[in-house]
């Protein structure tokens, strides 16, 4: 018996090693696939239309914002491969399939995953939404591929990156993405 117990054991334990090791890395520059500058004259007419309620950010404190122009404002078109972030993302409360079926902005925004910038002046760009860091304005899903806007952002960005919150399988992963000017 006991040694039936040492071999369930020892199986449980190669078993587990094994789960483990099927973890496939996952290269962080296939993430975001491409970006483009935007400018308020470049979006449609119902984009400027969703940003009738904007546009300040907080360097100091969510009370005391800063108020600029959004027809001043920089955009953010990028493709991103949905399928490695959803890969990136999944936790203990949400699989990858949840993330990729349940609606488009699932795997972006306040719960999951925050865009972040850095300017061509190599500062950080200062979050203009209080849960959602950067807004989403858009997002257009085909198959695999998920082309985004964020925006209205109050500096021309130069680098942009995705900060995952919760990932189960690669903790401390950052996908980012130097923007083509």
């Amino acid at each position: 018996m006991k040694k039936l117990l040492l071999k369930i054991i020892i199986l449980i334990t190669i078993l587990n090693g094994c789960r483990k090791s099927d973890i496939h890395k996952v290269d962080l520059h296939k993430v975001i696939q491409s970006t483009e500058i935007l400018t308020f004259n470049d979006l449609t007419y119902s984009q400027k239309q969703k940003l009738e309620y904007c546009c300040y950010y907080y360097p100091n404190n969510w009370r005391d914002g800063i108020g600029y122009k959004k027809e001043d404002a920089y955009f953010v078109k990028a493709k991103i491969d949905n399928n490695l972030l959803a890969k990136l993302t999944e936790s203990n409360a949400f699989s990858q399939e949840d993330l990729l079926n349940k609606n488009e902005f699932c795997l972006y925004g306040k719960y999951h995953n925050r865009w972040g910038f850095i300017s061509l002046e190599g500062d950080t760009i200062v979050e203009t939404q209080k849960f959602d860091g950067h807004r989403t304005l858009e997002i257009f899903r085909h198959k695999n591929i998920d082309e985004v806007i964020v925006g209205p952002l109050p500096k021309r960005p130069l680098k942009m990156y995705i900060k995952i919150s919760n990932s189960k399988n690669y903790p401390n992963m950052t996908p980012e993405y130097k923007i083509n000017q």
